[in-house]
């Protein structure tokens, strides 16, 4: 039978067969490996390891995550019970920083990365979107963050440029974040940074408009 098919088309569909093959197989070591650090527990190999291993490789399967989301064109959880999934990868190149977005900014899925809230907006909207992270840990460099500074987000609808325009203390208990009609981004995080006890009532915000 003569292959109508073209060359492009073959490759292209082969490369995609692979990548899945290839995830897929990336996937079932690292529940292997998740498996064996919670049959161990974090009481033989020390809270401090244990938390350590557990955020690698939740960065490992977030990562992949994203890459799946941008190849295939539609939403891929990082693991099977997640309940959230990176919709972003925002990049901070005057300080060699990144970090993935994950959707719906609450406690449990901040303790894995920077996260969106659901009222606001996605990059390209005309709608402000709001990321917040910890302060002592994805968000640790915020405070280094300076005005005029570039913000890169790269979302499945291209990239987006954002420079920064304000920075500022807030105390979240008389004011709230604003979100305007417009494309910007808001990142927040608890303040001050290096604080001995955080969740209190105060915030770093840094503010950054569309170039």
């Amino acid at each position: 039978m003569i292959n109508t098919k073209p060359q492009s088309y073959t490759l292209a569909a082969r490369h995609k067969s692979s990548f899945k093959a290839g995830r897929q197989s990336k996937k079932m070591w690292v529940k292997i490996i998740i498996a064996t650090l919670l049959s161990v527990g974090s009481w033989q190999v020390g809270s401090s390891v244990y938390l350590l291993a557990k955020a690698q490789l939740a960065h490992y399967f977030i990562a992949d995550a994203w890459q799946a989301t941008l190849q295939e064109g539609q939403v891929h959880k990082p693991w099977d019970w997640a309940d959230t999934h990176p919709v972003a990868k925002m990049s901070f190149p005057d300080l060699q920083q990144s970090a993935y977005v994950l959707e719906g900014a609450n406690g449990r899925n901040m303790a894995f990365g920077p996260a969106r809230t659901l009222t606001s907006g996605m990059p390209g909207d005309s709608l402000s979107t709001v990321i917040s992270a910890h302060n002592d840990s994805h968000f640790s460099f915020l405070g280094q963050v300076k005005l005029n500074d570039v913000i890169q987000i790269e979302t499945l609808k291209g990239q987006f440029n954002y420079q920064v325009t304000d920075l500022r203390v807030i105390d979240s208990s008389q004011q709230q974040i604003n979100i305007n009609p417009q494309d910007e981004l808001i990142l927040t995080t608890c303040y001050p940074f290096n604080a001995l006890q955080t969740g209190g009532k105060m915030r770093y915000q840094v503010t950054a408009s569309r170039r």
